[in-house]
């Protein structure tokens, strides 16, 4: 019981404190929504949207949340964009509508990015996407984060001075009430600032903005200057005008025929949800690497669009979890969902209470904290950046901070996102996709033939090109594909180049925009008399090389759906124009078997232990699981290794041609069999059993060893070619 009561005052505790920050925020923010040239007319019915938005998200996203103890909060980010929205508006607005007009529409604005910012998390939730918002480039996240902390400090800046810094003249900023603002407040958020980089505590914030309201107060009093005086000269938020508690959402007293003045503001809300999303995903991260525990990601999309689409149709606006206010439970040693309803509570009270608790805040202290916002954002980027990031990536970052200054936040992730996007086209066109280039000499198909055969196939299998191409294709690495094999064609070596094989097995995709290069590397094929073979494609690539005319129904093309066999095709079709005279009908495993006999000694002596028989084509030779008994010696015909899973597929391990043998490693070894081996057609062939085996080893010594020499001899030349292959691949 005890402990049960104390994690309820504990996780109280932290609501407290996060309502606190929360209301603070809001009144920091509130300068930045509502434009200085209305005076300070919409500051309190601003600061009652950020109020609903606050108590609304805190509570929802508590409630619906996957961790516990999430907090969500309005958040700088959008209000920034929110910010520069109202401000253009006001300008194009200020000379023919009235102030109040203008005022509603900036506030219907705050509501219906909530309401659009809520159905997008929604939607992405639902259809289970959040995973997509991490595909956008690093730097351009932190380009974006740079460029709002850009546009606060300038917030900050007008809020320090009173004026729009496009109008500020050096004249002014040694005005005595401009004084009184702006030296104490960028002294306020250099201090805050110092110590936010150095210290961390849930309490600094809170304590510090305490303070800061506490001595600038005492110092005003110190120069005898009245509270009244204050709020006539400026220094502090209000005096707000009389209201009668209050109003309907914004959104529902807005004119009809004003919402078309916010179509040309689309693109805005757009930044705002692009904004809220990366945002949103980035401090789910970090809450998850804070807390060690896992977040569905999903889930809290929905629960955050749940909670701005609440606040935007109840008056508010939009907002997110907020890491720090998230993690003061954690800390504080309570994960509770009382956290954020604490908070919310707290923002209710604020709201009911009326804006005129907030009339005193100094601006000066305000813009002091949206300067150490703004300041602690470029010095993240912009300072720790040079250290921490590549150089492409923080002249990135630099490059949409310096667009965003100068032309607007949209401009400014647009040029980012063009940058970036441009720079990863260029690296990966320079990514080499073609993984390895092996020759017929070296790589071959798993056909075994006689050792005369093999070796003319070792001499002129560099006719044959196997290329193995990986990773995504578009036209930038299919341009360097075609370069390579115009080189390769062109400059073949020894012997021209007639079959090139291209292997797409770890090729996942390919750009539509890819085609063309293909269709040039099958010209050049074409004149240059080289069969093209495609392999391993999967269907998604096949179709789209067919639909781009590379079909081998309408040109001189080949498709395998597997190399081994690529490979044997066209491994026939170089011997087949080879001239018979060239391959030595003879020389066999029989052969190297008689090279091995003592002198004198003829084949026949040693095929006396052999029994010849026949195998009708789809007859096993052996079957997989078989026991180990015989040596089969293929005279004639053609069989195929195949093995066999449990689920019913087989393979096609080998296939054996005359002058080989199957099963002596089994009897070798004693070990069952682990392929069967089938009769592709009528197949000739001498068994030797393994009671022949030992009778020859006890009777005839030297036949005996004639067979273990020929059969390590071939073992061995396997091997070597394999650790040559192997050689080959790892180079």
């Amino acid at each position: 019981m005890a402990t049960n009561l104390q994690q309820f005052v504990t996780s109280i505790s932290a609501g407290l404190i996060a309502g606190i920050r929360t209301i603070l925020g809001s009144a920091a923010m509130v300068t930045l929504i509502m434009p200085g040239s209305l005076g300070g007319a919409g500051i309190a019915p601003a600061l009652e949207v950020l109020l609903i938005g606050g108590a609304v998200l805190a509570a929802a996203v508590a409630l619906l949340s996957t961790y516990p103890g999430a907090v969500a909060q309005v958040q700088d980010g959008p209000a920034v964009i929110l910010g520069v929205m109202a401000t253009t508006m006001a300008a194009s607005m200020q000379n023919h509508a009235e102030p109040a007009l203008i005022i509603l529409l900036v506030l219907a604005s705050a509501n219906a990015a909530a309401i659009i910012t809520g159905l997008v998390f929604y939607g992405l939730g639902v259809y289970r996407l959040g995973a997509l918002v991490r595909f956008i480039p690093y730097p351009v996240i932190g380009g974006f984060l740079a460029g709002s902390g850009l546009l606060i400090l300038m917030g900050a800046g007008s809020v320090l001075t009173g004026v729009d810094l496009s109008k500020l003249r050096v004249d002014m900023l040694i005005e005595p009430m401009r004084i009184a603002r702006w030296i104490p407040g960028i002294a306020f958020g250099i201090i805050m600032l110092l110590v936010l980089r150095r210290f961390s505590h849930a309490l600094l914030v809170p304590g510090m903005l305490f303070a800061g309201v506490l001595l600038y107060h005492l110092g005003v009093m110190a120069f005898g200057v009245s509270m009244a005086d204050a709020q006539s000269a400026g220094l502090l938020l209000g005096p707000f005008p009389e209201r009668g508690g209050l109003d309907f959402p914004a959104w529902t007293r807005l004119p009809v025929e004003s919402w078309r003045l916010l179509i040309p503001q689309i693109p805005t809300f757009g930044a705002i949800v692009l904004v809220c999303v990366v945002a949103l995903l980035l401090n789910a991260s970090g809450l998850e690497l804070a807390t060690r525990g896992d977040l569905d990601i999903n889930r809290e999309l929905r629960a955050t669009g749940v909670a701005n689409f609440a606040s935007g149709l109840l008056g508010g606006t939009v907002g997110f979890h907020a890491l720090s206010a998230s993690l003061l439970g954690y800390r504080m040693g309570a994960n509770s969902r009382w956290i954020g309803v604490t908070a919310g509570i707290m923002c209710a009270i604020a709201l009911v209470a009326g804006a005129s608790a907030l009339a005193y805040m100094p601006k000066g202290i305000l813009g002091g904290l949206l300067f150490s916002m703004g300041a602690g954002l470029l010095l993240e980027w912009l300072y720790d950046g040079w250290h921490k990031l590549p150089r492409q990536d923080y002249i990135i970052v630099c490059l949409i901070v310096a667009v965003i200054g100068s032309v607007g936040i949209l401009a400014g992730v647009a040029v980012g996102l063009a940058v970036a996007m441009a720079i990863f086209v260029l690296s990966y066109s320079r990514v080499r996709v073609i993984r390895q280039e092996l020759t017929g000499s070296e790589y071959r198909s798993n056909v075994d033939r006689s050792p005369a055969v093999l070796e003319q196939l070792k001499e002129r299998g560099d006719v044959i090109r196997v290329i193995k191409l990986e990773g995504f294709i578009f036209f930038g690495t299919a341009y360097s594909v075609l370069t390579q094999i115009q080189h390769l064609i062109s400059h073949p070596g020894e012997r021209k180049v007639t079959h090139l094989i291209l292997d797409f097995r770890d090729v996942p995709a390919s750009d539509s925009s890819a085609m063309s290069a293909f269709a040039k590397i099958h010209g050049y094929c074409e004149r240059n008399a080289c069969e093209l073979i495609f392999t391993r494609m999967n269907e998604t690539i096949e179709r789209q090389f067919k639909h781009a005319g590379l079909d081998p129904d309408i040109v001189n093309v080949t498709f395998f759906p597997d190399l081994d066999f690529a490979l044997e095709y066209c491994e026939e079709k170089v011997l087949a124009g080879e001239s018979s005279s060239k391959l030595p009908v003879d020389f066999s495993i029989w052969d190297k078997i008689a090279a091995a006999l003592p002198a004198g000694t003829p084949i026949s002596a040693f095929k006396a232990y052999l029994t010849q028989r026949t195998y009708k084509a789809g007859e096993y030779l052996v079957k997989q699981g078989g026991p180990p008994t015989e040596i089969i010696f293929i005279e004639s015909g053609r069989v195929t290794v195949r093995l066999a899973f449990d689920d019913g597929r087989s393979i096609r391990l080998r296939s054996m041609t005359m002058g080989t043998m199957i099963g002596e490693i089994g009897l070798y070894l004693k070990q069952p069999r682990s392929a069967s081996t089938i009769a592709d057609h009528d197949t000739y062939a001498y068994i030797l059993t393994a009671e022949k085996l030992r009778e020859m080893e006890q009777r005839d010594p030297p036949l005996a060893n004639a067979l273990h020499y020929a059969i390590v001899a071939l073992l061995s030349q396997r091997l070597a070619g394999t650790n040559g292959l192997l050689q080959r691949l790892m180079s």
